[in-house]
């Protein structure tokens, strides 16, 4: 693509400056690829260690993992690992569908044998850091309430035959801990299911802790008040649970409602849910669900209390794989129906985003009457065995190309496609692609383009080789300038420097002492929002500011 501010003349006649754009966007294939984040000791980021670890004691793996923060630069199926260490470890195994900073929770595994700080090694891809998990000495106290029944005692969540356990299935009992240390509670299995907690608690009385049900309750079970006896060392106490038959009734979903943001690629919380209408007509235990779409499913568990129409607010799970509208079919015994949710685009983590549609509008030297407006087309152009996308830029003459461009997703570099000769000013066109930014190399990294080789008539035809020659200077930095609408600020930008050089025979000369240079700036998911004309002293020339964009 044209700059329209750049003509900078190599020997005093070859035009220079060329405004960069990206690529392609392909679909990572597995496996995946990235590195995990660490600080500057090495230890993995975020540094997060959930449950307690005491000596003798197994690990539940739904409660004892660590979180690490992922790089990933190609999406694809992973494994992250630890090594063993004192009897445990951890692991996480799943999918990356998005690049750039992924969350992995990892489960612990194993029986630790000995108190102390344990030195974990996480690894990925070819990248490790490191974590610690302290394994800490047991604590002692003694359940409120016994040996009798546990209290005060609170029961939380519906319990049904054959209606999954969520969350909400918790119960709450109170210990004096007289040692301060790891503390395990749990109960005996009874209908299927059990309680337990575990967490490091300091000495005192009158601590409420919260045990989170497990397993599942048969189907085949029958209702009525179940009694479970909670176990803390050689004190213990009881509390009753009812397993209450299902609910009956119908669901109606066209009034249905949403709250919290669909976007593709963002796992669900419980900010995003979906209410509709339901009609009691038996009250009970019961569990809404949908079937799963997109990667998406939305359910709800509870206990009508009466007979009524009420609304019930579905909890959306999962993470959605597109974007665009999906129909969900909400299933309450034999009754249904429908609603449709539309999911957004994922937010561009491309520093140069070309999908069709998308437009910019720049500012040209602060002067609001000199503008130009950028836009990817829907064509596409195939060369050199690649496929490009079109961008056109229109300067108030109306559209015309703006040149040719794509991205390798696995190596971050971006490409552009353009008649070298026309572009310097050579005699005849020279088509050729050369790297103009990469976004996966450190501040520092530098590379030149290949030797553009042609004739300029002056005369006498006169035989020139000219290359590009660019350096990443700054790296994921904010930027902010002010135009003519106002103040636009960008984070995670990446500045390369633009310089050219000329071939005199038998070695590279740089070119800056004599036309100067470039400098461009791009911002994550906007695309080229600055671009500086440098003269030799290195003072700005000339300057192309971004006033407005709108990317697809």
């Amino acid at each position: 693509m044209k700059r329209n501010i750049v003509l900078l003349l190599i020997l005093g006649l070859v035009l220079i400056i060329g405004c960069q754009k990206e690529g392609s966007f392909e679909l990572p294939d597995t496996p995946a690829e990235g590195s995990l984040l660490s600080d500057a000791t090495g230890d993995c980021l975020p540094k997060t260690v959930n449950g307690t670890y005491q000596a003798g004691v197994p690990l539940v793996p739904a409660n004892n993992t660590i979180t690490v923060n992922v790089n990933v630069v190609q999406t694809g199926n992973y494994l992250i690992t630890t090594d063993t260490v004192n009897g445990f470890y951890f692991s996480a195994s799943g999918i990356f569908t998005t690049a750039g900073s992924n969350t992995v929770t990892l489960r612990g595994n194993g029986t630790p044998f000995a108190n102390g700080v344990n030195n974990f090694v996480v690894s990925f891809d070819s990248t490790f850091c490191d974590i610690q998990v302290t394994v800490s000495s047991p604590g002692a106290g003694t359940l409120a309430g016994a040996p009798n029944a546990c209290a005060p005692i609170t029961v939380n969540g519906s319990y049904s035959p054959g209606v999954a356990l969520t969350t909400t299935n918790t119960a709450v009992v109170q210990v004096n801990v007289t040692t301060a240390g790891a503390l395990s509670i749990t109960t005996d299995t009874v209908a299927g299911i059990w309680f337990t907690y575990s967490n490091i608690l300091a000495v005192g009385n009158g601590q409420n802790v919260t045990l989170q049900a497990q397993g599942n309750i048969p189907a085949a079970t029958t209702t009525g008040p179940k009694t479970y006896t909670v176990k803390l060392g050689t004190s213990q106490c009881t509390f009753v649970v009812n397993i209450a038959g299902p609910a009956a009734g119908t669901v109606d979903c066209s009034g249905v409602t949403f709250a919290g943001t669909f976007t593709a690629g963002q796992a669900m919380t419980a900010a995003n849910n979906a209410q509709i209408s339901v009609t009691v007509t038996t009250p009970g235990a019961y569990s809404i669900t949908t079937d799963t779409v997109n990667g998406v499913w939305f359910n709800a568990s509870g206990n009508f209390a009466t007979a009524t129409t009420t609304p019930v607010t579905l909890i959306a799970n999962g993470t959605p794989v597109n974007s665009g509208p999906f129909t969900f079919t909400v299933k309450w015994g034999t009754s249904t129906c429908t609603f449709v949710c539309n999911f957004s685009p994922a937010p561009s983590t491309d520093y140069f985003p070309r999908t069709t549609n998308s437009n910019w509008s720049y500012e040209i030297d602060d002067d609001p009457d000199d503008s130009l407006y950028r836009t990817a087309i829907a064509p596409t152009h195939s060369a050199g065995g690649n496929i490009y996308n079109i961008l056109m830029d229109n300067d108030g003459t109306g559209l015309d190309s703006s040149g040719y461009y794509r991205r390798n997703t696995a190596t971050g570099e971006y490409f552009e496609w353009l008649d070298a000769g026309s572009f310097i000013g050579y005699d005849d066109p020279l088509w050729a692609s050369y790297i103009f930014l990469k976004d996966n190399v450190a501040v520092g990294t530098s590379w030149l383009s290949q030797a553009f080789n042609g004739i300029v008539t002056i005369p006498p035809a006169t035989p020139f080789s000219i290359r590009f020659k660019y350096s990443i200077l700054q790296k994921d930095v904010p930027v902010s300038f002010t135009t003519s609408t106002g103040l636009m600020s960008f984070t995670n930008v990446i500045v390369v420097e633009e310089k050219y050089e000329l071939f005199n025979g038998t070695s590279w000369d740089d070119m800056t002492p004599t036309i100067g240079s470039g400098k461009s700036y791009y911002a994550r998911g906007v695309g080229l929002i600055k671009y500086e004309v440098l003269d030799p002293t290195g003072a700005v020339d000339a300057q192309q500011e971004l006033r407005r964009y709108q990317v697809f």
